[in-house]
């Protein structure tokens, strides 16, 4: 994780819970932990395993046990070193939807997922893109495994970038037990400019197992990117993290360190969008036809509307 003073740490809790804590001499897969570590390791065991038959183990019995997934499956390993595959963790409607009111997605986007987004907004032909966002979503376990996500680029502002990545998060959300976050670029330079004691919003965006960075191509300080967005983007790199860019540019083009360049580039199938203003054209047809609609209201019975000409 990254800490606000800037340090740089790989022990995520996924991580503390491939290993056992270092207690009495204890080697095998075993290392040092402090207090606070080693309880919140157990807690997030705990919270994988509450319903199965190992919910009920002591604390001590807990420290000698391993959990982890791997494709898409979970493994515990007791005490004894017997490992035993766990059910897939099923997500109910109201766990999804309690995922999704805390991962700050834009409010008009929450709920929607990858059947809302209209393909047929643009004249241009979607079907590569819609190809590589199915057999993403469908091998997302995998994908998940290898820290693998999605960069989706269109130069046109409004082209619907944002709407879809927020469906790929929903859809995701609505299907696995993971902690999901979306933030705009600059609203995380702000939450790097302030010195948060009490409020865990960046530690929570830093650590989110699938976070999506909206229009990571805005113009910023180049000290900024190079630092701060760098160690973000590395830590969640290093950890196999998923992260979903959004952009008006393309990779290459990017005005940032040729190192935050190469590690997005590998970890990210590129959707491209279409150059069409999907919103401003919509905005357009709305106000065109709540003109019409009022015309239609107002105009005396049989009475031609400036739309439909005399």
């Amino acid at each position: 994780m990254i800490n606000l003073d800037g340090s740089y740490s790989e022990r995520t809790i996924e991580f503390l819970s491939r290993y056992r804590p270092l207690i009495n001499g204890q080697a095998y897969r075993a290392i040092s932990m402090t207090p606070d570590e080693i309880a919140e390791r157990r807690a997030y065991i705990r919270q994988k395993l509450r319903r199965s038959s190992f919910n009920n183990l002591s604390n001590d019995t807990l420290d000698q046990c391993l959990y982890y997934e791997l494709d898409g499956m979970r493994f515990f390993e007791d005490e004894k070193g017997y490992c035993y595959a766990l059910k897939a963790e099923r997500v109910s409607a109201e766990q999804g939807d309690f995922r999704k009111s805390r991962a700050m997605i834009p409010f008009e986007y929450i709920g929607l997922k990858t059947h809302d987004f209209k393909w047929n907004v643009y004249s241009e032909d979607t079907t590569k893109a819609k190809d590589i966002l199915n057999r993403y979503l469908l091998s997302f376990p995998a994908m998940k495994e290898k820290g693998m996500g999605v960069y989706i680029c269109s130069g046109t502002k409004g082209s619907g970038k944002t709407m879809l990545s927020c469906c790929i998060i929903n859809e995701i959300a609505d299907k696995y037990t993971l902690n999901i976050k979306f933030i705009n670029v600059l609203d995380l330079l702000e939450l790097t400019k302030k010195s948060y004691k009490s409020d865990d919003t960046l530690q929570t965006v830093q650590n989110a197992v699938v976070l999506v960075i909206d229009d990571i191509g805005v113009q910023l300080s180049r000290e900024w990117t190079d630092t701060v967005l760098y160690r973000l983007i590395n830590e969640r790199y290093a950890n196999h993290r998923v992260t979903i860019y959004t952009s008006n540019l393309k990779i290459d083009d990017l005005k940032i360190d040729d190192r935050i360049k190469d590690r997005i580039e590998a970890t990210s199938y590129i959707v491209n969008l279409p150059e069409t203003p999907v919103r401003k054209n919509k905005s357009e047809a709305d106000k065109n036809k709540l003109m019409d609609d009022l015309m239609k209201k107002n105009a005396p019975n049989g009475a031609a509307t400036p739309s439909q000409g005399k």
